[in-house]
């Protein structure tokens, strides 16, 4: 546990590719330090009401790409927040610089073998289908290119959730100046 019972003033921004662990890291750390918790792909079903994959399907990446922007910047707005930020919606530069003013950026990896044993346990039978793994493969090369990017990264390969959870605490709290316990 921290020296400090409550989130820093900035946000802090996690992305990566799917299977590394950003909602469940973000959602502890937002609880142990009782700061707001936002997931865009959330913060897009809510408010399309269809998800990323869908309106990506149906409309086309353009309209996907705009309703990204929207969202990340309502997003921004927040303070002492955790925001999870999907690789794609990081490689635009004006959501990057956005998302970078109101706080601090962290991308999750994790090994591509763990990636595709994880999402294989979360998947079960639908992770057998060729046609739903190719899916996946093409927007896991898509979002991954994230960790191409010249952004402070934590490997999650090897970590459980709370493992991981502190060293992202312990990376917000000194990226805001501050101390852990």
């Amino acid at each position: 546990m921290t020296l400090f019972e409550s989130a820093p003033y900035r946000n802090l921004i996690l992305t990566g590719s799917m299977g590394v662990g950003k909602t469940s890291i973000g959602r502890l750390v937002a609880r142990q330090l009782s700061a707001d918790f936002y997931d865009l792909e959330t913060e897009i079903l809510t408010r399309e009401g269809q998800s990323a994959d869908q309106i990506r399907e149906m409309f086309g990446e353009a309209r996907l790409k705009a309703l990204e922007a929207v969202a990340v910047r309502d997003l921004t707005l927040h303070r002492h927040s955790v925001l999870v930020i999907h690789g794609p919606a990081v490689l635009d530069d004006i959501n990057r610089e956005r998302l970078l003013e109101s706080g601090t950026l962290l991308c999750l990896t994790c090994a591509l073998n763990e990636i595709l044993r994880r999402l294989h346990v979360a998947r079960g039978v639908w992770f057998h289908n060729p046609y739903n793994r190719a899916i996946m493969l093409s927007r896991l090369k898509r979002e991954r290119r994230v960790t191409q990017l010249d952004l402070p990264q934590l490997d999650t390969t090897r970590l459980t959730t709370e493992a991981a959870a502190a060293s992202v605490i312990e990376f917000w709290l000194s990226q805001a100046g501050l101390t852990s316990a």
